[in-house]
């Protein structure tokens, strides 16, 4: 997560990345829960998910490219969805972007312990 976000953005950024991880790892979703008089609370992730900063000046779209290489989940938020009025407006303006130029400020990585470690564990949790 960029450091610079403002707290609203980063809450808004995790809950944005968070449903795209559910929806390619729905495995690791808990099931529903249900209390001694019936009640239906409905489950979510099994999966620990920390809120990290960057480091200041750091580029996430490399930090991205490097998890997918380590064969990590990768999901992105891009700066310019905090301006679009539509999801095809977003669609559009992506497709006419190289992705070396994508405006990335927050990125959610999923994978095997050791490439997460690597990549995210010296990074500070986000205040």
């Amino acid at each position: 997560m960029a450091d610079s976000l403002p707290r609203g953005a980063a809450a808004n950024h995790c809950a944005v990345l968070a449903t795209g991880l559910v929806a390619r790892h729905p495995e690791i979703m808990g099931r529903n829960l249900i209390t001694s008089d019936g009640q239906e609370i409905l489950g979510f992730t099994k999966q620990p998910i920390v809120v990290l900063a960057a480091r200041p000046a750091q580029d996430l779209n490399d930090f991205a490219r490097e998890a997918q290489s380590l064969g990590c989940t990768t999901l992105v938020f891009l700066g310019r969805a905090q301006g679009m009025r539509s999801y095809d407006a977003y669609v559009e303006s992506v497709s006419t972007t190289p992705a070396a130029k994508l405006d990335v400020d927050a990125c959610l990585i999923y994978g095997p312990k050791k490439a997460v470690n690597k990549l995210a564990g010296s990074l500070p949790s986000l205040k």
